[in-house]
């Protein structure tokens, strides 16, 4: 967006925007623009636009800052027109810089209803009659049929009806012209004041103050009756359903064979208007409670009902269920089973008791359990009994049960491996199995932690540390193992697929093509709600992947992302590891710690396919602007700081967004994280690019690329360096007349008058030597009086041998200074730096700026120790410093080195401090650290 600004002031052609100091409470109307942004008409804040996250108050010119907003609608030119109680019709424009108000309306006209119909006349309705406003038009005209009635409530019908909801009956308006149009002649609307009505098809849901009537206009002498009180607003959700919002709270309205039902949604809040979303999401504007999202409804607990095995006070172990020709859950220290349509309760007979359970397979006749202490066996139907088997291992923690396509039974071990039971061990007695333990090269902390078999009967193998396996009937071959990429975390779990192999890990969800050659990583930036993904499954037309931030599941070819919204009562912190699973008719399992629930595709969300991303507001020198949909901006010349901040429209908080940015048509993208706000400070004159990219969903969506202008100051510009020049030559010339006719005038007095510029000469050169060698900030020698002076003292040190330490000193975190304090507190501290250096040193020492925030110190007469002693007094006493602009301690790191006698002594210590004061920064800054052949000197 462009800005009109000069140097002296900044001039905006817009609205003026202000956050505002609380939540909306009174909400009364919403409406979504063409940017996907929400406006709210607030009774007491204001027009509100809202992002998802964060509103923006624009506030009309002149002294109507607190008008009282009802209603809002967004016109097809993405312009709104906005209704207040008592102030008129407004209009916004496109650029949301310019108001202008609707003329003709009475004063005293309350806006309760705007509509803006299909032919685009909006239709204002007013505590006083129904106005109408053609397209291009800023002037009302009185629908007069209408003249002096309260209006409610306006809904459009498909073939282009109006019906007007009054406090004198329900109005159908046909058309422009008052002729075909009149009151729907029913008795139970004669002369009742009508609050709210909906139209679907056909169907007319109507609401009075005390009843809701549902009328079909094809049989209109059949109604339907429904005692309700106070309804606000009427929304259809689908054939045969309302939503319905009233005083009394939110509620469901559905056509029956029993009549219109009712269903509480929500309770004790006043709802005011009922606004569908581009995504579908339904929200709620409401009188004392702001505006909310209606909120999913609590997923459906498991089936049958386990809860009387669940404390509501103490979080259980949940494991993932299992499924033979019983169902098993996994509960704490023991196992569920369903049988006859009931769960019943089986405990383990072990020492020590088994603290969580892993799988239970059918192996013949037998029902086996994997748990933390060993293999267990059903036991009479009623409880298990340890399994003995012929091998002798340290620890029997049990990862993973399966039965291989040949019938044999595989047990992944904690740390010890793979045991293999023959597929004819099923038909012998326990006592008898030959069980094979199969090691294979894992390291220490390592175990198999899945087993799983694909759908060409292929049995695979996953350890803890991603190592991926494939069995057989004597071995055990390591077919696949992650890259230094993917060593970082853990593997926690996989699922074979028709043509690829999904592997779950804590950098992501990672895609092994069928011959394990290509691999795909899934991060948040593809869609997951969390990299840290801890289960996986599959029904028949999607898989489910799970993080402890969220249920994601897609296609398998990795199109169509749903996400599980946030539901009440669900704490997915607390879900187990691999607690998702596979259930009937196309559902799963979902295991917390505090429940268990069943999910199916109605209750998850579609990540949205066309999001947009905008330049949200803008902050120039502190001052909040709100900016359109133009790409260019011009700065003023004195600019302070500059932040931008950006926004992905999603309407979904549980969708994770990253964001990048890139400037000046960089290659590389910098990473801004999950909030894209962006300061900037210190820019030079002339045009900056930036560009913005955001990741969400699987997607990423490109802002539009923003100009940034900074003016270029006149004697910059090529016609100001002209006249620059062209005065410099005047006053150059001026100056040598006036100084000729002075010479002239004082002939006689030459002879003083050139003793005094030679003696001024001579000052100035004195002055000039000093400043050569002398650092202009803080008055310390600069780096090439050092040596000329260190080169004097190592040739009186050939003469006379004397102890010489060299100090490089470093002050901690300087750039930080600079880049939150700014350049001038940074060259403020430099200067109180060397002052104190300098005042806690002897004559003899000589200190120098040695580069940036570096210092070079010299030590004649002294030794390494003796040197350390007194920088350790000197870091101490720095780290007192009191410096007015900065509110952070400052620190120094110190490197010493003994200087030796060698010909390139002073360069070969200057090495070694460094590499001494380079190993201080890497051990944490604020330290005082010897070289290694000063440590070897003073051992």
């Amino acid at each position: 967006m462009l800005f009109s600004l000069t140097a002296h002031a900044i001039q905006i052609q817009g609205a003026k925007v202000e956050l505002p100091d609380n939540l909306p409470v009174v909400v009364y109307d919403a409406a979504q623009d063409q940017q996907d942004y929400l406006w709210l008409a607030a009774e007491f804040d204001g027009l509100l636009r809202f992002d998802g996250q964060q509103y923006l108050r624009f506030v009309p010119p002149g002294p109507r800052r607190n008008l009282s907003y009802s209603q809002v609608v967004i016109d097809q030119k993405n312009q709104l027109w906005v209704g207040t109680w008592g102030n008129g019709v407004w209009r916004l424009d496109d650029l949301r810089e310019n108001w202008q108000q609707v003329v003709a309306l009475p004063e005293s006209a309350r806006i309760q209803s705007l509509l803006l119909s299909t032919s685009q006349i909006l239709w204002i309705g007013t505590t006083e009659g129904l106005y109408q406003l053609a397209p291009g038009s800023m002037r009302a005209e009185l629908w007069q049929p209408l003249a002096g009635q309260r209006i409610w409530y306006l809904a459009e019908q498909d073939n282009g009806t109006i019906w007007v909801a009054t406090s004198n009956g329900l109005y159908q308006l046909t058309s422009n012209t008052a002729t075909a149009s009149g009151w729907l002649p029913h008795e139970q609307f004669h002369s009742k004041e009508i609050r709210a009505v909906a139209v679907q098809g056909q169907q007319l849901l109507v609401g009075l103050q005390s009843h809701l009537y549902l009328l079909d206009l094809t049989q209109p002498e059949q109604l339907t009756q429904l005692t309700f009180g106070n309804p606000n607003t009427l929304l259809v959700e689908s054939a045969n359903s309302w939503l319905a919002g009233s005083i009394d709270g939110m509620f469901r309205v559905r056509l029956t064979q029993l009549g219109l039902q009712t269903e509480l949604l929500l309770s004790a809040i006043d709802v005011r208007r009922l606004f569908r979303d581009r995504l579908g999401q339904i929200w709620l504007s409401s009188r004392n409670n702001g505006f909310l999202p209606l909120a999913p409804a609590p997923l459906r607990a498991i089936e049958p009902d386990l809860s009387k095995f669940l404390s509501p006070k103490k979080p259980h172990r949940l494991g993932p269920n299992s499924v033979t020709l019983s169902r098993w859950q996994a509960l704490d220290k023991t196992l569920l089973q369903l049988k006859d349509g009931k769960w019943r309760e089986l405990s383990f007979q072990a020492e020590p008791s088994v603290a969580y359970v892993r799988d239970v397979v059918e192996f013949g006749p037998y029902t086996l359990a994997a748990t933390d202490q060993g293999l267990f066996r059903l036991y009479n139907d009623s409880y298990f009994v340890p399994v003995a088997l012929n091998i002798k291992l340290n620890r029997f923690n049990i990862e993973r049960l399966a039965i291989a396509a040949d019938g044999a039974l595989w047990l992944g071990l904690w740390q010890e491996g793979v045991i293999r039971i023959a597929a004819e061990a099923a038909t012998q007695d326990i006592a008898s199995w030959q069980a094979v333990q199969l090691q294979p090269e894992l390291p220490t902390q390592d175990g198999i932690i899945d087993i799983q078999t694909d759908a060409q009967q292929r049995l695979w193998l996953l350890s803890r540390q991603g190592k991926l396996y494939q069995g057989e009937s004597d071995k055990i071959t390591l077919r696949w193992q992650p890259d230094n990429a993917l060593l970082s975390g853990y593997f926690q779990c996989m699922l074979p697929d028709e043509d690829s192999l999904w592997l779950c890990s804590d950098r992501g969800l990672i895609r092994l093509s069928e011959d394990l050659t290509a691999t795909t990583i899934w991060g948040q930036a593809e869609g997951l709600p969390d990299q840290r993904v801890i289960g996986i499954t599959r029904t028949e037309k999607l898989i489910w992947v799970l993080t402890r931030h969220g249920v994601l599941n897609f296609k398998p070819d990795g199109s169509h992302l749903h996400l599980l919204r946030h539901r009440p009562g669900l704490d997915l912190s607390g879900v187990q590891l691999k607690g998702i699973s596979t259930l009937v008719d196309d559902q799963i399992q979902l295991a917390t710690s505090t429940g268990i629930w069943q999910l199916s595709q109605a209750d998850m969300s579609a990540v949205p396919t066309a999001m947009q991303l905008h330049l949200a507001s803008m902050r120039l020198n502190q001052q909040l602007f709100s900016v359109g949909e133009r790409n260019r901006i011009l700065l003023p010349k004195r600019l302070a700081e500059l932040q931008l901040q950006f926004k992905l429209l999603t309407l979904q908080p549980h969708l994770r967004v990253q964001y990048f940015f890139r400037w000046q048509h960089q290659q590389e993208w910098t990473a801004l994280g999950h909030d894209a706000i962006l300061t900037l400070s210190q820019l030079n004159p002339g045009e900056h690019q930036l560009e913005v990219m955001a990741k969400a969903g699987g997607q990423t969506v490109l802002s539009k690329p923003l100009s940034l202008l900074v003016p270029i100051p006149f004697w910059q510009q090529p016609i100001g360096m002209t006249l620059l020049i062209f005065l410099s030559i005047i006053v150059l010339w001026v100056l040598y007349r006036l100084r000729i006719r002075h010479l002239e005038q004082r002939a006689q007095a030459l002879d003083l008058i050139v003793a005094q510029r030679t003696a001024e000469l001579e000052l100035a050169n004195q002055q000039l030597q000093v400043q050569s060698n002398t650092d202009s900030l803080t008055g310390l020698l600069n780096r090439r009086a050092l040596y000329a002076a260190a080169a004097a003292l190592q040739a009186q040190r050939n003469r006379t041998p004397m102890a010489l330490t060299l100090v490089l000193i470093d002050i901690d975190h300087f750039k930080k200074i600079n880049d939150v304090y700014g350049h001038d507190v940074g060259d403020t501290v430099l200067k109180t730096f060397a002052a104190y250096l300098k005042q806690r040193l002897r004559r003899q020492d000589l200190l120098a700026r040695w580069g940036g925030e570096e210092f070079l110190l010299l030590m004649p007469q002294t030794d390494v120790q003796p040197a350390s002693k007194l920088m350790a007094e000197l870091r101490l006493g720095i780290k007192q410093l009191q410096i007015a602009e900065l509110d952070m301690p400052l620190t120094a790191t110190f490197g010493i080195s003994a200087v030796s006698l060698h010909h390139d002594a002073l360069d070969m210590a200057v090495k070694a401090a460094d590499l001494a004061l380079y190993r201080g920064k890497a051990q944490g800054r604020d330290q005082i650290v010897l070289a290694a052949d000063s440590l070897d000197t003073n051992r």
